[in-house]
């Protein structure tokens, strides 16, 4: 653990220091309550009555059994990048990192239950990995959030976020124009500037199974929002449209947030709240049962078994160790 933060530490972040009680007002304390107050404001006004739930337990299954495909293209991310490795010994580091980022700030967490979960000689390299794994995710988060807002008619709001999107894709496959040399410096670039030391072909190679894991995130959340009713009066082609681009919404607002478990549990709840019609008080009751069934899902699920391979694994070692040579 000690040894990748160490690498970590030596390999990019050295920032100017944020006063203590500055970066923890912005970072947890202001998104904090963004998400208490809109979570309060929409449950406050729906009546005891509808949070009985009415669930279609097929809808549910498959958002269930979709959770492996998902974190499925994430180990095989992971294995691009980091390709001298079983399948499985990157499977149990992708997810012992889900573990982690429950309580990691600023994907602190993701990245010290993965890289502490490689082995020694690998640590370096792990770090640029889940540098360009992240960086390339999040350009599929910002880019379908721009293409939802301006296809929601918010042209002010979308324009600007497809041109950042197209920034950061060319910086990801190594463009570097003059500002670089001063934005560089930054916290928040840092996964950039780590991905250049990535070859191309691999960095497209997970640019391609970050979109098609996108896509399946996507596919869940309107599958499971169905799940639970959202919208029933609509007729499926109607309301489908709407689940997809607010679920591209909620993403992207979800990735702001400075706190991973925050962000998939509590400030999804309230962004989807935002982004998602709610015609009827059901409506918000069903997006709330979505959201917190796709985080068991697709968060709590997976970082179980990520302690459990972990675990296994450790107790494997300390067997051999006891082992007579």
């Amino acid at each position: 653990m000690a040894n990748a933060l160490t690498n970590t530490s030596r390999t990019a972040w050295s920032i100017p220091k944020v006063p203590r009680r500055i970066g923890w007002l912005i970072g947890l304390v202001i998104p904090l309550a963004a998400t208490m107050a809109i979570l309060t404001h929409r449950l406050h006004s729906i009546p005891a009555g509808n949070w009985s739930w009415a669930i279609r337990w097929e809808f549910l299954a498959l958002t269930l059994l979709l959770s492996p495909v998902n974190w499925g293209l994430e180990i095989r991310k992971w294995a691009e990048l980091l390709p001298h490795g079983s399948i499985a010994r990157r499977r149990r580091e992708v997810l012992y990192g889900v573990a982690w980022s429950m309580i990691g700030p600023l994907r602190m967490g993701a990245i010290v239950g993965r890289v502490a979960a490689t082995r020694k000689n690998e640590r370096n390299q792990a770090v640029r990995a889940f540098a360009t794994a992240s960086a390339a995710q999040w350009w599929c988060t910002i880019s379908g959030a721009g293409l939802a807002l301006l296809l929601a008619g918010m042209p002010r709001l979308g324009i600007p976020v497809l041109v950042a999107s197209g920034m950061s894709l060319a910086l990801y496959f190594g463009w570097s124009p003059g500002l670089w040399k001063i934005i560089r410096k930054f916290r928040l670039t840092d996964d950039w500037r780590l991905t250049r030391r990535i070859p191309t072909a691999r960095r497209s190679t997970v640019l391609k199974l970050s979109i098609s894991r996108y896509l399946v995130m996507l596919m869940q959340f309107a599958i499971v929002l169905n799940a639970f009713h959202h919208l029933k009066a609509a007729p499926w082609l109607e309301r489908l449209p709407d689940q997809v681009g607010g679920g591209a919404i909620t993403w992207g607002l979800t990735s702001l947030a400075p706190v991973p478990m925050l962000g998939d549990l509590g400030l999804r709840e309230a962004a989807a709240l935002v982004a998602l019609p709610a015609m009827h008080p059901a409506d918000t009751t069903a997006i709330i049962g979505a959201m917190l069934s796709l985080w068991v899902a697709n968060l709590l699920l997976p970082a179980l078994l990520g302690l459990h391979l972990q675990n296994r694994y450790m107790r494997s070692n300390r067997r051999s160790a006891k082992l007579p040579s």
